[in-house]
C-alpha cells in the first residue's frame, strides 16, 4: 500500500483511498503516524495479492469496493 501517496493527495484536497494488505498494517501505520495524520483511513485486504488467479483477485477488488467507497464518501 501506499499511503504516503494518499496523505499527499488528500492534503492537495484530492480525495483518495488507500488499499492495503493485511500484512502490511503496521508499515501503514507507522506511515500515517510518521505523516502527522495518525486517524488517516485506509481499506484492508487479505494478503497475498500477487499469486492469485483472476477470479480470486476479482473477489478481493470486489470485497474492498465498500470499504473504498466508505472511505471516499465519508471524508
Amino acid at each position: 500500500c501506499s499511503l504516503h501517496d494518499g496523505i499527499e493527495l488528500e492534503k492537495r484536497k484530492i480525495p483518495a483511498a488507500v488499499i492495503c494488505t493485511d500484512l502490511f498494517i503496521p508499515t501503514a501505520n507507522a506511515q500515517r503516524t510518521i505523516s502527522g495524520i495518525p486517524s488517516y483511513p485506509f481499506a484492508i485486504i487479505p494478503h497475498p495479492i500477487g499469486r492469485l488467479e483472476e477470479d480470486e483477485l476479482r473477489e478481493r477488488a470486489e470485497a474492498a469496493v465498500a470499504q473504498v467507497m466508505e472511505l471516499l464518501l465519508n471524508k
